[in-house]
């Protein structure tokens, strides 16, 4: 069965056509609860994005043709710089099941400003399509006016640091870290940044999304009775 999906950015409606029996689902998933390293195949969505000097952002894989990342990891860069990594588990040495795209177009939200983090979303368009097997598909995209309510699970994955002013990972990292209210996330930045509609808050004490960690996926599992993941903040 074929769906249709809409992206939005801005007033700007982009139809995407998903292939419903492959989103979301990981056939090799093996994850490790509390653990960081991934294994081969886990989340079969995660993109590398490379942007003239290694790994500079992460991204979701929408479809079969696009990519959804943040905005500001395209900042003071042409389109046709940009590389992506598909089935990529390590950032260094073999990746077997890895192919890779360059991009034929980026569009990012009419209203993003940087470095203000809000409208922080962009799509990018591959330059052919990919082949979706094992280790490559497409994560589900929730549907439009979804409610993630505080106490979610959900699930973050990325090459960030691993501590403080560390150095990136070499393996793709996972965490899981629970939804936290907008105004509860409000009050923690307050003075710092605003919290606005169009941001989805999640942490815990001990786990986190590291501050330099750009477009790193966030999904949510079991959504409105769904058990694929769900991505609500990819940028």
């Amino acid at each position: 069965m074929l769906i249709q999906e809409h992206v939005v950015l801005g007033k700007i409606r982009f139809c995407v056509t998903l292939h419903n029996e492959v989103c979301g689902q990981a056939s090799l998933c093996d994850r490790i609860v509390g653990g960081v390293n991934v294994t081969t195949g886990a989340w079969p969505w995660q993109v590398s994005i490379h942007v003239g000097f290694g790994h500079n952002c992460g991204g979701t894989l929408i479809t079969k043709d696009w990519v959804l990342s943040a905005a500001r990891c395209f900042q003071n860069f042409h389109f046709f710089k940009a590389v992506m990594y598909f089935g990529r588990l390590s950032q260094s040495g073999t990746n077997p099941y890895e192919t890779s795209r360059t991009a034929s177009q980026i569009i990012k939200h009419p209203l993003f400003d940087y470095p203000n983090p809000d409208n922080d979303i962009a799509l990018v368009k591959l330059s052919s399509s990919v082949t979706f097997s094992d280790y490559i598909r497409p994560v589900c995209l929730a549907a439009a006016g979804s409610v993630f309510a505080a106490g979610t699970e959900s699930w973050v994955t990325g090459w960030g640091v691993l501590h403080p002013e560390g150095p990136p990972s070499n393996i793709l990292q996972e965490v899981m870290i629970p939804i936290v209210s907008n105004s509860e996330c409000a009050n923690v930045y307050e003075g710092v940044t605003s919290i606005t509609s169009n941001m989805i808050c999640a942490g815990q004490e001990g786990r986190s999304i590291c501050p330099l960690c750009k477009a790193g996926a966030q999904m949510a599992i079991g959504t409105e009775g769904h058990d694929n993941p769900h991505p609500q903040d990819s940028y």
